[in-house]
């Protein structure tokens, strides 16, 4: 249970912190562009030490690094109170991305090890983010007569006390037994061999975290109260967390073929719905695709590389470029074309991811 814990813990954690930035980056005076760009240092955060901690890992061993990602996200989550600006956003975001990307590859590489279904892990990861969904909502609601700030800095400390019984956990984790692997620094043979697994991960998620990024300000403008985004997000991150759970049998392949489908359908619906509580249905067909294909992408890497977490690392880095690119561009179309443009152009370049992974897996095969 102390992988399950820790990973809902920290996700719940890092829902809660993330789904309000674009809110409390706003409230400080930040415009669109430099929420994009809050948005982004977290991603690049991620893109380093995911990559590095999951390599490392795998010749190390597991707890210190999960030991390291947890308390560097603790103590992000108490700096966000005192950040006042933008730029002071751009440091603790990083440092809380860090920690996430510490934190994840090697907790979900000693799956392996433990012999615990990685389906049924990462739905803890999804129940975490479901509970982070709906305690963002309620603690932002409930501090909302203290003030517009106090009410984000009420969320950001129910963060930093989630992340200590998480840390509790990752220090009592025992480590398993493991089989050693050193990876080179630039892994080609992994990249050559999961091609087509990692970049429709990167086109997909380029075009999820663009919506993402301005997703609680379009929601706002189409009437939703703190409340309801909250309730919003956690019917699509509850559901993940039932899904994924089935999901640990079956043609990992398939399944991501299906998990890009729904993902372009679902991104076309957000621009074309004209209400907040259209969305709502709309996020149980997320739910099932972000299942489908993240899953279907973890089994296939795990059981395809003898270097587990350095491969599921570098899914990490890649969604991680996404999570530089999106919220770039998300901010840029939004503020050029409005916020709907945003969402033709996730559902075109997940269109993209598909057409690829369709390209290249009937060419070597």
């Amino acid at each position: 249970m102390h992988s399950k814990g820790i990973l809902f813990l920290s996700y719940a954690a890092a829902m809660m912190s993330t789904i309000f930035i674009p809110n409390y980056a706003s409230a400080l005076g930040a415009g669109r562009f430099e929420i994009g760009v809050i948005g982004t240092s977290y991603g690049v955060a991620i893109l380093l030490s995911s990559y590095l901690v999951g390599r490392a890992s795998d010749f190390t061993g597991r707890r210190v690094f999960v030991v390291a990602g947890v308390g560097m996200s603790a103590v992000a989550y108490l700096l966000h109170i005192p950040a006042q600006s933008s730029l002071s956003l751009v440091g603790v975001r990083a440092l809380a991305g860090l920690g996430m990307g510490a934190l994840t590859p090697p907790l979900l590489a000693r799956s392996r090890e433990t012999g615990e279904p990685l389906g049924t892990l990462a739905s803890f990861g999804s129940l975490g983010w479901a509970a982070g969904s709906l305690l963002a909502g309620i603690f932002a609601t409930g501090g909302e007569r203290y003030g517009e700030l106090e009410a984000y800095w009420l969320v950001f400390l129910v963060c930093f006390l989630l992340m200590l019984p998480a840390l509790l956990l990752a220090v009592l984790m025992p480590e398993p037994e493991f089989f050693r692997v050193r990876t080179p620094l630039f892994p080609v043979h992994l990249l050559k061999r999961n091609l087509h697994i990692y970049l429709p991960n990167l086109l997909r998620h380029t075009g999820a975290f663009a919506v993402w990024i301005i997703f609680p300000l379009y929601l706002e403008l189409l009437g939703a109260s703190k409340l309801w985004i909250g309730a919003i997000y956690f019917a699509n991150t509850f559901s993940q967390f039932i899904i994924m759970r089935h999901l640990n049998t079956g043609a990992s392949l398939l399944h991501l073929r299906l998990g890009l489908g729904l993902s372009m359908l679902v991104f076309l619906t957000y621009a074309l719905v004209g209400s907040y509580h259209a969305i709502l249905p709309v996020q149980l067909f997320l739910a099932l695709s972000y299942s489908l294909l993240y899953v279907g992408s973890l089994r296939y890497l795990m059981e395809n590389n003898p270097e587990a977490a350095t491969s599921v690392g570098l899914l990490g880095s890649f969604t991680s470029i996404s999570m530089v690119l999106g919220p770039l561009l998300g901010g840029a179309i939004s503020h050029a074309y409005g916020y709907t443009a945003t969402m033709y152009f996730a559902s075109g370049v997940t269109l993209l991811a598909l057409l690829f992974h369709l390209w290249w897996s009937k060419r070597h095969t």
